[in-house]
């Protein structure tokens, strides 16, 4: 391989950083903070406030560890957008809910997200998003490979 392609390909890498670090910056949240945030807030409705997170799904979802969600879920509880209370009805779980406060957080960051996305999208083309999306995934699927056989 040219060293040429490795610098690009990691120059890109980086590009996604930017991305990301912006978008975070702007929302004033991480992206995993995001992401479950939402999740949490969107998942309470008016006859049930609270949830109970399923972190496996959670950590499929962004790749990360359980000690990773404990340690957003306690970074979302010291910024007052979730309350953790002992589940009434299973003392073994606990009971997830968004305050106000982070119901809003989660709007506001939805409302970024969905914008940037938009401009993504419409100046990306939905065809090379796809394309993107798979070259993504089998990029994944070969680290994930390459890390389980290390195992």
């Amino acid at each position: 391989m040219s060293s040429e392609l490795r610098e690009q390909f990691f120059s890109s890498i980086f590009h996604f950083r930017r991305l990301e670090s912006a978008l975070s910056s702007e929302c004033e949240m991480q992206m995993n903070e995001m992401v479950i945030l939402q999740s949490i807030a969107g998942a309470c409705c008016r006859e049930c406030t609270c949830m109970n997170l399923d972190v496996p799904k959670m950590q499929k979802k962004l790749h990360i560890s359980k000690p990773a969600i404990s340690y957003i879920l306690n970074t979302l509880e010291k910024k007052n957008y979730i309350i953790r209370e002992i589940d009434s009805k299973d003392r073994r779980k606990v009971s997830i809910s968004a305050t106000p406060e982070g119901k809003a957080a989660a709007e506001e960051s939805r409302k970024k997200t969905d914008a940037l996305w938009a401009e993504i999208l419409e100046r990306f083309g939905e065809d090379n998003m796809r394309q993107l999306i798979d070259l993504l995934e089998a990029l994944d699927e070969i680290y994930m490979d390459a890390e389980n056989a290390k195992k």
